[in-house]
């Protein structure tokens, strides 16, 4: 029996997740500009990919997994492009935003989010043979685009729940449901870290290194915030 026959599933849950978080693009869709349109959609496109491939792959020829697989690849490419110029426009943010206080440092963590997001489709074209390893790849690239969609869907129970007018009635700060979305993420790749050495014996380097960096995360955010450094690093590459 063929790995992964109910991934396809599993996938569904974050997708779903994403999309009411980011409700806000979707009710205004007509008057969105174009970079959130490029972003928006190739996004969306590659993820539904992400989904129907394990499906594809059990209920299918393995040639049109792979054909699939090629387009994914495509939108991928966008999906990154967009990423790296969303970041610099979000650097202009205005001064009323929850995340100015942060801006630079976000900017940061969504540069290694890109980065790593960009290594784990490489690696998981290279390692296609192997579909254990392959598999784990793919996966791990939902939890380098998670943050940004759990982030915003976190702030719908708890808007409900405190009614405020305006963000600073919250109390709390923008960062620190940040960070407790990155614990989260954190301890469901643990959970599929130990799920994999009990079944399978097995660490797969993929979670590790997606872990490593949702844990990086909070340091840079709570720590470096909009350092000069950073600053200085930005606006050069601004230029």
């Amino acid at each position: 029996m063929k790995p992964f026959s109910k991934l396809h599933l599993w996938l569904i849950v974050p997708f779903v997740i994403t999309l009411i978080g980011f409700q806000g693009y979707w009710t205004g869709f007509k008057n969105a500009p174009i970079h959130w349109h490029l972003h928006g959609l190739s996004a969306t496109f590659w993820y539904i990919i992400l989904i129907i491939q394990p499906w594809l792959y059990h209920h299918r020829p393995i040639k049109i997994h792979r054909k699939v697989g090629t387009i994914a690849l495509i939108l991928a490419g966008f999906v990154v492009a967009s990423s790296l110029n969303m970041v610099f426009i979000s650097l202009g943010m205005a001064e009323s935003s929850p995340l100015y206080g942060v801006r630079y440092s976000l900017a940061l963590v969504d540069c290694i989010s890109i980065i790593g997001f960009t290594f784990s489709i490489i690696m998981a074209i290279i390692q296609s043979k192997n579909i254990q390893v392959h598999a784990r790849w793919m996966i791990s690239t939902v939890f380098w685009v998670l943050a940004p969609g759990t982030v915003r869907f976190s702030f719908i129970p708890l808007g409900a729940y405190y009614q405020p007018t305006q963000f600073s009635d919250f109390p709390f700060m923008w960062s620190d449901i940040f960070i407790w979305n990155q614990v989260l993420i954190a301890l469901i790749i643990l959970f599929l870290l130990i799920k994999d050495y009990f079944k399978l014996k097995t660490v797969y380097f993929s979670y590790i290194f997606v872990l490593i960096a949702v844990l990086i995360n909070i340091p840079i955010i709570e720590g470096l915030k909009n350092s000069s450094v950073l600053k200085a690093f930005f606006d050069e590459l601004g230029k």
